[in-house]
Order: C-alpha cells, then structure tokens, then sequence
C-alpha cells in the first residue's frame, strides 16, 4: 500500500504528464518543449525530468504500468494455461489494453475523443512513432521470459498488440460507432491471438 508521500509523488506524475499530453495533442509533440511543459504545469524544468527521463516518456507514461502487467498475467497464470489465454483479455474487454476498470461500454464522449487525439497525436509524430519501435523492442525480453522463454512467443504478441492498436486508431479516425469499433479490434485481436495459438503453442 502507497504512502502519502508515494500518492503525492504519483499525483504530481501524473498532473504533468497529464498536462504534457494536452499541449501535444493540441500543438504536436515535436512543436512543444520541456519547458513550456514545465511553465503549464507550474513546476520547474528540474521537476518534469525527475520523473521523466525523457520527453517522449511525457506522452508514453503508462508504458511501464502496462508491460508490469502484461508481466504479471503471465507470471501469475494458472498451471496448464497458455500465455495467450493469459493475456487474451486484456486485449479483448475493454479499448484501452489491460485496463479493467474500462469497459466498451465506456466507449463514448469524453473516452472516445480523449483516445482517438492521443492515437492521432502519435501518428502524427515521427518521433514518437520511432519511440514506440523502441519500446516494443524493450519488451520482447521481459515477456518472453514471463511467457515461458519463448521469444517466437513474445515477438508475436507485440506484433498482434500493435496491430489491435492500429485497429482502434483507424476506427476511431474514421468516426466510427463504439460498436463498430468494439468489433473491429476484438476481430483483429481474437484472430492475432488464434494465429499464435496455432503456430506457437
């Protein structure tokens, strides 16, 4: 359980990253700079970089949480389980990958535009297209050795988290029905899933 003082340290986290994401959704993330972050979030430069190594790790701030995770349904699943089965629903329940608390249904006003900017603000940077390369990267060792050693394992499952990723983002370009893009994603993630099933395990 988190002290006050760990609360307060995620707290302030959070408000700059959050405040980081609403300038680079608005101006794009290449035109904004650390310290007008820094300046709109009433903090100093000094500040913003204790938390965050990076500018891209303004934007990227959840990343850590959701590989942890990703780590922990591996690690945690029961005996005679696949990887794929561990992870399938964190894919598949919800648009934002491994949340549990957000459901489809939650898929509407504020959600829906808050992730189709964040997605469009991503596609539209060259930078920050080239970080998630890196990221993705990063995680290959971490997940395989959580899903058993397999790196074929590891390597597919980013492949087919990336591609239910690019799924919502075209489907929310495009406008289109939360329903619509409920099926859409769970389409491409269920038959990502089944091709890994069928060539790894």
């Amino acid at each position: 359980m988190q002290g006050l003082r760990d609360r307060k340290k995620a707290a302030t986290r959070q408000a700059i990253s959050d405040v980081a994401t609403r300038l680079f959704e608005a101006r794009g993330f290449e035109a904004v700079t650390v310290e007008e972050v820094a300046a709109a979030a009433g903090v100093a430069r000094k500040t913003v970089f204790n938390y965050f190594a990076t500018k891209e790790e303004l934007f990227f701030d959840r990343e850590d949480a959701l590989l942890d995770e990703i780590v922990r349904r591996l690690l945690s699943r029961p005996a005679g389980s696949s990887p794929t089965a561990a992870v399938a629903g964190g894919l598949l329940n919800g648009p934002v990958l491994f949340a549990e608390s957000c459901s489809w249904g939650d898929l509407k006003g504020d959600l829906y535009d808050g992730l189709l900017r964040f997605s469009a603000c991503e596609r539209a940077s060259p930078t920050l297209r080239a970080h998630r390369l890196v990221i993705t990267h990063s995680w290959r060792a971490p997940v395989a050795a959580a899903a058993g050693g397999s790196q074929l394992w590891a390597a597919l499952f980013l492949a087919v988290l990336e591609l239910r990723q690019d799924t919502l983002a075209d489907a929310l370009a495009q406008r289109r029905t939360p329903a619509t893009v409920k099926r859409r994603v769970q389409a491409t993630a269920r038959a990502g899933l089944d091709a890994i099933e069928q060539a790894v395990e």
